[in-house]
């Protein structure tokens, strides 16, 4: 379909046999498709006569909001491939390189934090949501509901990312900090 060649384009990077983009670019890229819902949404009801005068300037309201979080999660693509590969990029320095563990060490957190806060930019769109859906035309809340989906799948994507990157990181103090992320987001379901 020609329709959407940047869709096309990033899925086959995802097929790749490389490791960038991955699963934390994903994760992102599903955050902003749940955000692009919700925008899509509020400017539907926006564009309907039928919508409450009163209404207008929330839904505005939740529209700059989510369009911060879009712009922020789309960023966070190209954040997480880019520390994947300072990951491998650390790895291939020869291992006699005093630099290399440093370089390894912080490429890792690096690729734990741009999940982190993909997260949490997601929770905060699940946040808005509820608010949102209230004032959102039925025929579209059928959108809405995707963008929950969306929006909870990244977070879980999120976490599996953290998850993945925690067991190498040697600092205590970070690995305590992500290990607070993760326990925040279990206990509230992801």
């Amino acid at each position: 379909m020609t329709w959407f060649p940047a869709a096309t384009e990033f899925t086959k990077a995802l097929a790749s046999p490389d490791p960038t983009p991955g699963g934390g670019a994903a994760a992102a890229m599903a955050g902003a498709m749940g955000c692009a819902l919700l925008l899509m949404a509020i400017g539907t009801t926006l564009k309907r006569k039928s919508t409450p005068a009163e209404d207008v300037p929330v839904l505005q309201e939740y529209q700059h909001v989510l369009q911060g979080l879009h712009h922020t999660l789309t960023d966070y693509m190209a954040q997480d491939a880019a520390a994947y590969q300072a990951y491998v990029t650390a790895t291939q320095l020869p291992k006699e390189n005093p630099a290399r563990t440093n370089k390894m060490q912080k490429a890792l957190w690096r690729a734990a934090l741009v999940p982190a806060d993909t997260a949490a930019a997601c929770r905060h769109g699940l946040d808005v949501l509820p608010s949102v859906q209230e004032k959102i035309a039925p025929i579209i809340l059928s959108d809405v509901f995707c963008a929950r989906h969306l929006l909870m799948s990244a977070v879980a994507c999120c976490v599996e990312n953290i998850r993945a990157n925690l067991p190498f990181i040697t600092d205590t103090e970070r690995v305590a900090q992500l290990t607070r992320v993760l326990e925040e987001y279990e206990s509230n379901g992801k």
